[in-house]
């Protein structure tokens, strides 16, 4: 049986689940929807049908996908619940149950269940297929119009150990590029990294081992190179008693970025000393010769964790940095340059520019911050990188817009010519809504404005699937 929602902040305001699912068709639109613009917005996040009484971390809530079909001016609403086996098992006990685990009968050593996961936090397209991602499993597929699950297996299979919820796709060869951490077993310093084509077939999924084991949330991908950049946000499981949590940030560790050229074998990958921070989001990469640059967003410390003694981070700390690391392969030096003076994250570009140099950058962005905000975002920000301007889009103090998605208005249209699509949840009314935002005209505001009479809670990554 369901019981309430303990008290804890990750389950309060638009953090808390909703505890249904729905179809809304043709929604209220204020505006209009731009001619042309014809496809679907994912968005999936945590949205726990059952919690523990104890123990519970955002990060850690089963996957729901909310998604906008956009067609004719029309927009239709469907959410659903990512039905793996781990839920329909809590379904059918009525209550919340540990993450299963697999025990290797020759090592002894533990292992998470690849195909038994959360699927909560981020929602892709490839190879005409539907994926919902963590990164402690395999990819999970869905019905892209009904959102009904069907299962592990239908995608990648082949994989070697998990795989990271933010893929990377070659946007000419059409490839997916992926990795996972702890890959041999929870704790380990063992790692993967995977290849599949754009049919959905694995062309190669290798194991390595890094300087040290780590939560490894992304990473970043050129046209000639792989990078894994390992931040210490350390993990050993004596920390369960103590901290609560197994994972910590761990300065002492220090920072490594593991190199690849694409196409080499895993045992040619180079590990280069890196500045002590953490990464959650890669903004993108491209490389010119052996100087690699890519942009990310820092924080000075792992936000929502502990330090070793169990310290968390202070406001100050929390908050995320757009800043450019350029890293030259043949002497090993970094160099760090910030780009936004602006609490950001979710960054996102063109995707067409995905592994090559790009120019524009699309932001959510907070320029009021204030102590118990929960980390919420309450601006859409356009960065030209090139001279520095940006417009910005204000939703509102007090309200969350999401991870900003950009559209390009047609196939040939210019770099950053396009819309950006992103969910606003306003707190006076606590509902949602999906706005569509002119990408070269962002202080303008919406164009549309398609209204839900529920909230859609805070996640995590969404993606768009142009219809066919």
């Amino acid at each position: 049986m369901a019981s309430p929602l303990p008290k804890h902040p990750q389950l309060r305001g638009n953090y808390a689940p909703i505890n249904f699912e729905a179809v809304c068709q043709d929604l209220v639109i204020e505006g209009a929807v731009p001619e042309g613009l014809a496809g679907s917005l994912y968005r999936i996040g945590p949205n726990p049908k059952f919690v523990p009484d104890q123990g519970y971390h955002w990060f850690f809530g089963t996957g729901m996908v909310h998604a906008f079909h956009v067609n004719e001016g029309k927009i239709d609403y469907v959410n659903r619940w990512v039905r793996t086996p781990k839920f329909e098992s809590e379904l059918a006990a009525g209550t919340s149950l540990p993450m299963s685990i697999v025990v290797d009968p020759e090592t002894g050593q533990l292992q998470s269940d690849r195909r038994n996961g959360l699927a909560n936090t981020h929602i892709i397209w490839h190879a005409d297929q539907l994926l919902a991602l963590e990164e402690g499993s395999h990819p999970f597929t869905l019905s892209p119009k009904t959102l009904d699950s069907e299962g592990y297996g239908h995608y990648a299979n082949g994989l070697s150990g998990p795989m990271t919820a933010h893929p990377k796709i070659d946007p000419i060869t059409g490839e997916l590029h992926g990795f996972g951490y702890m890959s041999d077993a929870l704790g380990s310093a063992s790692m993967s990294y995977h290849v599949v084509d754009q049919q959905g077939v694995v062309s190669r999924s290798d194991n390595f081992t890094a300087p040290f084991a780590a939560m490894v949330h992304d990473f970043a991908v050129t046209r000639d190179y792989v990078l894994f950049p390992l931040f210490p946000l350390t993990f050993d499981f004596n920390r369960m008693e103590k901290l609560g949590s197994p994972f910590a940030f761990e300065p002492q560790a220090g920072a490594m970025i593991g190199v690849l050229k694409r196409g080499d074998p895993i045992s040619e990958i180079q590990w280069i000393e890196a500045p002590v921070c953490f990464v959650f989001h890669y903004l993108n990469a491209w490389n010119d010769g052996e100087q690699i640059t890519f942009d990310a967003i820092d924080f000075s410390v792992a936000p929502n964790f502990p330090d070793t003694d169990g310290n968390l981070p202070g406001f100050t700390e929390a908050q995320g940095t757009l800043t450019r690391w350029q890293l030259d392969l043949a002497t090993g030096a970094v160099e760090r340059t910030p780009l936004l003076d602006l609490a950001c994250e979710f960054p996102r570009i063109d995707d067409r520019y995905a592994m090559k140099r790009h120019t524009q950058a699309f932001l959510a962005t907070a320029s009021q911050r204030q102590r118990g905000d929960g980390g919420l975002f309450h601006e859409v920000t356009h960065l030209n990188l090139e001279s520095g301007a940006t417009q910005v889009w204000d939703a509102g103090l007090g309200n969350g817009v999401s991870e900003p998605v950009f559209v390009p208005r047609h196939a040939r249209a210019d770099e950053g010519d396009g819309w950006l699509l992103a969910t606003v949840y306003e707190a006076t009314s606590q509902a949602s809504s999906l706005v569509i935002l002119d990408a070269t005209a962002v202080s303008q505001g919406p164009i549309a404005t398609a209204r839900l009479d529920h909230r859609i809670p805070f996640g995590f990554h969404g993606s768009w699937r142009a219809n066919e």
